[in-house]
């Protein structure tokens, strides 16, 4: 019983010395900054923004959610293809400022190749995709692919760092 209480204290002392490396202002304040500086629709922002510890060392990682042709044309493309064309920015706390992650953060975006390389196989070959994503992806091919194969270029240029 002694041991147990121990351990649970030692958790609760670890847990709130790493949650007091995170400056929560400082986090909302980032986010609202890259907030004002989203392309957004009628006032919607169109990036989206998450927190997570991705090299789990107890300091939070700002996550931005990008589609760069959903940004330029906006309700282009369809639900289904949507996802296809996501790309995440990492930003890491650096001298009690978040910055651009130069590389990547915990493998976070190396696990997202084997999704993107899906998504590539389906604007190459769309059999499997529904009929109106059928007829976008055979419209719009070469840019499709472009814009996949500049996401895996900047995950595999970040994971070399």
């Amino acid at each position: 019983m002694k041991n147990t209480i121990g351990i649970l204290i030692i958790t609760l002392i670890l847990t709130f010395s790493c949650s007091a490396q995170n400056d929560w202002k400082l986090i909302e304040k980032t986010i609202s900054e890259l907030k004002s500086e989203s392309p957004n629709h009628e006032g919607a922002i169109l990036n989206s923004y998450s927190i997570k510890d991705l090299d789990k060392d107890g300091i939070y990682e700002i996550i931005e959610s990008n589609n760069r042709i959903e940004s330029t044309a906006i309700g282009f493309l369809n639900i289904e293809l949507s996802a296809a064309f996501d790309f995440d920015k990492i930003y890491v706390l650096n001298d009690k400022q978040y910055v651009e992650s130069k590389s990547d953060i915990g493998f976070f975006l190396q696990n997202k190749i084997s999704q993107y390389e899906l998504w590539k196989r389906l604007i190459l070959n769309p059999e499997n995709l529904n009929s109106d994503s059928k007829i976008l992806v055979n419209e719009n091919r070469e840019s499709f692919l472009k814009e996949i194969n500049w996401i895996l270029k900047n995950i595999n240029e970040k994971s070399r760092k």
